[in-house]
């Protein structure tokens, strides 16, 4: 029977700032996470406003919240950057999420790894039918995935590598793959709104709501709480 998984956001890396270097323009504030103290000193160098003149934006939060939400100004958020690792997600999901174009990938390569014993991903849609239409479903996918084996022992006079990748024309969008995507803030954030949006694909709002929770802890300020679903 096939191996069913479940969509998983981890956060592999963010940016970091040298304090000693930053503490030589502007002092640093506790309650600010390094992006944040970043991305606030990119926008005061504009106006050399380091010494934080207008007491009602002196604190960090409420700087970037007047400059990216009140004034818009997001492109002091593409100095930082987050790395995620999205494993339990689809090919299908892999194909919505590089649209966005300002992200950057590595995938897990149907050509070199196997996919004889591949997991899927139930689209959230099947996740709620009665246990006989969903046993259907994966009783199509068992047959793809067997069709995928009947062709490499077809091709089995060529290389794995050339075996695979014409081998995996026979497998399902449902079929999991692994991968780590990098963005800048900015990015994430549009990604993140536009792809938890009622009319985007079901899969793509699970899976960003839960990057979002991961991004939670790079700048809250960003990615507040209330817009994980927690």
């Amino acid at each position: 029977m096939t191996n069913i998984v479940t969509p998983r956001v981890r956060l592999l890396a963010h940016t970091k700032i040298d304090e000693k270097a930053i503490s030589e323009w502007m002092s640093i504030q506790d309650a600010s996470t390094d992006a944040e103290t970043l991305l606030t000193m990119a926008g005061r160098n504009c106006y050399r406003s380091f010494h934080r003149p207008n007491s009602k934006t002196y604190d960090d939060a409420d700087y970037l919240r007047r400059t990216l939400g009140d004034q818009g100004h997001w492109s002091i958020a593409e100095h930082a950057t987050a790395t995620l690792y999205f494993t339990g997600v689809s090919r299908a999901f892999l194909t919505e999420l590089t649209r966005h174009r300002h992200l950057s990938f590595s995938v897990e390569s149907q050509r070199f790894i196997n996919a004889n014993d591949a997991n899927v991903v139930m689209p959230p849609a099947m996740r709620y039918l009665d246990e006989d239409s969903k046993e259907k479903f994966l009783w199509r996918v068992d047959e793809n995935i067997i069709d995928y084996k009947d062709a490499q022992a077809t091709l089995a006079h060529l290389s794995k590598k050339e075996r695979n990748e014409a081998a995996r024309a026979l497998l399902p969008n449902c079929v999991e793959t692994r991968m780590v995507v990098t963005g800048n803030l900015r990015a994430w954030h549009e990604v993140i709104e536009r792809r938890t949006q009622p009319d985007a694909d079901a899969e793509m709002q699970e899976v960003m709501r839960l990057a979002a929770q991961e991004l939670h802890t790079v700048s809250p300020i960003i990615f507040p709480k209330e817009n994980t679903n927690e």
